[in-house]
């Protein structure tokens, strides 16, 4: 059984990093909007919320504490040792983006989680695959003897979706299909959890979580125990 595997069944997902931060879904954020985030002109004093994200779209987060205190694009002050943009930051969604713009709400947020806080943050918007919430796979693939469950959420979607589910998570979809990049296995249709979701932002973080039943390798200790 591999590492990664035995991750996905214990704790579900990954959200973060150590010195360096990668923030996806962020929490205690409200987020959304596409790849214009990313794109957009990346000239000094330009912030990531500038754009907002558009329906069907997630905004994502890569915070660094290592980047160069000196820029030719600095940051606003008094994040001026930041800089304004970064190229390739890592993420969830396919294809990657080119550039993160500096954002300055996130890297309040960020460093008074962790005082005294010297993290830079950066954001984007990414569109996400909304699926069939009443898909007959979703029951199915839990009636197996390889069933296990798995984890999702992301930050709630800043401008709406196209299948919203109940009130008052109308902002995240009914069902999506997770990024490949950060589960175990990607299923064609994750129904939206309210339980999950509830409990996220019962912690301040508006999340929309997701869960669903993954197969275990045959061989692996994920199966089922008799």
């Amino acid at each position: 059984m591999t590492p990664r595997a035995r991750r996905a069944y214990r704790k579900g997902r990954r959200a973060g990093g150590a010195l360096v931060i990668v923030v996806f879904g962020a929490a205690a954020w409200v987020g959304c909007g596409g790849s214009r985030a990313a794109t957009a002109p990346s000239a000094a004093g330009a912030d990531a919320r500038s754009v907002t994200c558009a329906l069907d779209e997630v905004r994502q987060y890569y915070c660094d504490e290592l980047l160069p205190r000196e820029s030719s694009r600095p940051a606003p002050p008094p994040y001026d040792t930041c800089p304004s943009s970064v190229e390739n930051p890592p993420g969830e969604y396919d294809p990657p983006v080119s550039v993160g713009l500096f954002d300055r709400s996130y890297t309040e947020y960020t460093r008074r989680r962790a005082p005294p806080g010297h993290a830079c943050c950066y954001s984007w918007c990414r569109k996400i695959t909304v699926a069939n919430g009443a898909s007959p796979s979703i029951d199915a693939a839990c009636h197996t003897g390889k069933a296990f469950r798995e984890e999702y959420c992301m930050a709630q979607l800043e401008t709406g979706t196209s299948a919203p589910a109940e009130p008052p998570f109308d902002h995240c979809p009914t069902a999506i299909v997770p990024p490949r990049k950060v589960v175990f296995s990607a299923p064609e249709s994750a129904p939206f959890d309210a339980t999950l979701t509830a409990s996220h932002r019962g912690k301040g973080e508006p999340d929309c979580c997701y869960a669903w039943c993954s197969q275990a390798p045959a061989g692996s200790d994920l199966l089922k125990k008799p």
